[in-house]
C-alpha cells in the first residue's frame, strides 16, 4: 500500500522540520509505522524533544488527503524521499525535502548532466544575452538546464533552452500550480510540457519571504554545478552559489564590467575562486568524463546567416517571391518571423530586430519604432545578436555581419 498519504501528513506537521522528521522515520523504519506509533514509543527516539513528540501526536490526515486529491486532479506526482524515483543527488543534500511535487516528466536526474543557470531579476541586456547564449550552448551540447524560473536571467535561460529543443527543469518557490511572476504562465506551462516542474510546497501555496531562498538549495541540489550569469552585491543567486559550495557542487561565473553594479557579486565570486566561463562548454567540459555518451562539444547548427538575413530584408522590403512551397501567410511581418525562427532559431523578438536591421534600421530608436517592442527587449535582442555574431555595432550604427 502506498505511503504517500503518511509522507504528506509528516511534511505538513508544524514545528517539525525535514531533518527532525527524518530522525523519527529512521527510528521506526517507515513513515507509516511512525504514524501509528504511541507517544511513549516516539519519546524513546534519541534526540526527541517534547515539542516534536507533541507535533507527531497530531494524527489528523485530512490535510494530507486533500493534498493527495488535489495532486491527482492536477496530474501532479508526489515523490517521497524514500521513493526510488526521488533523485539521489537531491536526497543527499542537507535538509532535503521530505516530499517533492512534480509536474511533467522528471528525467533520471542522477544520470543526467544537469547544470543550473541563475542570475538577477533586474538583468541587463548583456546579462540576458549571455544567459541565452550559455543555455543554448549547454542544451546543444547535451546538458539539462535547471532554473528557478524567476524574472530576468532565469527565464531568459529557460526560454533559450526550450528554443533549442531542451527539456529544462524548473524549481518553484510556490505550489506547483501557482505562477510567479504572474506573467510567466506560458513559460511555466511550456516547461511542464517539455521538461518538469518541481516544488516542495503543496498545491495552492503562495510564495513567501523564505520560500524562494529555500528553493535555491533544491536548484543546486539537482545540479552538478551552478552558473551565475549576473549577480549584484545582494542577490538570491549568491545564496544559490553558497548552497552549491556547501553541497560540494561547482560554481561557474560569467564575468562582467567591473564598474557595473549588476556584476559586483559575480566578480566577487570569481575573486573567491569560482571558475570563469564564457561559454556553456566551458562548464560542461568539466563533466565530459562522467557523461561521455551524453556530452559533446557541438558547434552552432549548420545555418546560413547571410542567406537568412537577406531573405529577411527581401521580406521586409516586399521583394520576396511569395509563391514558395511554404504555406501562404497573410501578414508580411509573420513571414519574417517564421523564416528567421526556422533558419536561425531566434525568438520572435530577436527575429524582429534582426529583420529590421537587415532592412536598414541601424539605431536603437529606429528599431524600437519599427518593431514596436519595449526598449529593454530591443536592447536584449541586440546584445544576443552581437554575441551570436549576426550583427555588429560601429560608428554608423548596427549592421549585418557579412563575412
Amino acid at each position: 500500500m502506498s505511503e504517500v498519504k503518511y509522507w504528506l501528513w509528516l511534511s505538513q506537521l508544524k514545528k517539525l522540520g525535514n531533518l527532525s522528521a527524518g530522525k523519527y522515520v529512521r527510528q521506526f523504519g517507515s513513515v507509516k509505522k511512525l504514524y501509528f506509533a504511541a507517544k511513549e514509543e516516539i519519546s524513546l527516539t534519541p534526540g526527541a524533544t517534547d515539542a516534536e513528540v507533541a507535533a507527531l501526536m497530531n494524527k489528523d490526515l485530512s490535510a494530507a488527503e486533500n493534498i493527495e486529491a488535489k495532486c491527482a486532479q492536477l496530474g501532479v506526482e508526489v515523490l517521497s524521499i524514500q521513493d526510488a524515483a526521488y533523485p539521489e543527488r537531491l536526497r543527499n543534500i542537507y535538509d532535503a525535502p521530505l516530499v517533492i511535487y512534480v509536474r511533467g516528466k522528471l528525467p533520471s536526474v542522477d544520470d543526467e548532466p544537469c547544470l543550473a543557470i541563475v542570475g538577477t531579476r533586474r538583468a541587463s541586456p548583456y546579462g540576458i544575452g549571455c544567459a541565452e547564449r550559455i543555455a543554448r550552448d549547454m542544451t546543444r551540447c547535451g546538458a539539462t538546464v535547471v532554473s528557478g524560473l524567476a524574472e530576468g536571467i532565469d527565464s531568459a535561460a529557460v526560454k533559450a533552452a526550450l528554443r533549442e529543443g531542451g527539456t529544462p527543469i524548473g524549481v518553484l518557490g510556490t505550489g506547483i500550480d501557482v505562477v510567479f511572476p504572474a506573467w510567466n504562465t506560458e513559460l511555466q506551462s511550456e516547461v511542464a510540457k517539455r521538461g518538469a516542474l518541481i516544488s516542495e510546497y503543496p498545491p495552492g501555496t503562495r510564495g513567501s519571504r523564505g520560500s524562494f531562498p529555500a528553493r535555491n538549495r533544491i536548484i543546486s541540489g539537482l545540479s552538478l554545478g551552478v552558473v551565475v550569469v549576473e549577480a549584484p552585491e545582494k542577490s538570491g543567486s549568491l545564496i544559490t552559489a553558497a548552497r552549491a559550495v556547501e553541497q560540494g557542487r561547482d560554481v561557474f561565473v560569467v564575468p562582467g564590467n567591473i564598474d557595473a553594479p549588476g556584476f559586483v557579486g559575480s566578480n566577487a565570486l570569481i575573486k573567491d575562486g569560482a571558475a570563469l566561463i564564457t561559454s556553456g562548454w566551458d562548464a560542461l567540459s568539466s563533466y565530459r568524463w562522467r557523461f561521455p555518451e551524453k556530452l559533446e562539444k557541438r558547434e552552432k547548427k549548420n545555418r546560413s546567416p547571410i542567406a537568412a538575413v537577406l531573405r529577411a530584408a527581401e521580406l521586409v522590403s516586399g521583394r520576396a517571391d511569395r509563391q514558395s512551397g511554404k504555406k501562404a501567410v497573410d501578414k508580411q511581418k509573420s513571414m519574417e518571423y517564421i523564416d528567421l525562427k526556422e533558419e536561425l532559431a531566434l525568438s520572435p523578438e530577436q527575429a524582429a530586430v534582426l529583420s529590421a536591421v537587415a532592412a536598414g534600421a541601424s539605431e536603437t530608436d529606429e528599431l524600437i519604432e519599427r518593431t514596436k517592442l519595449p526598449a529593454q527587449e530591443v536592447l536584449s535582442a541586440i546584445t544576443f545578436l552581437e554575441l551570436e555574431g549576426l550583427v555588429s555595432a560601429g560608428g554608423s550604427g548596427l549592421k549585418i555581419i557579412d563575412d
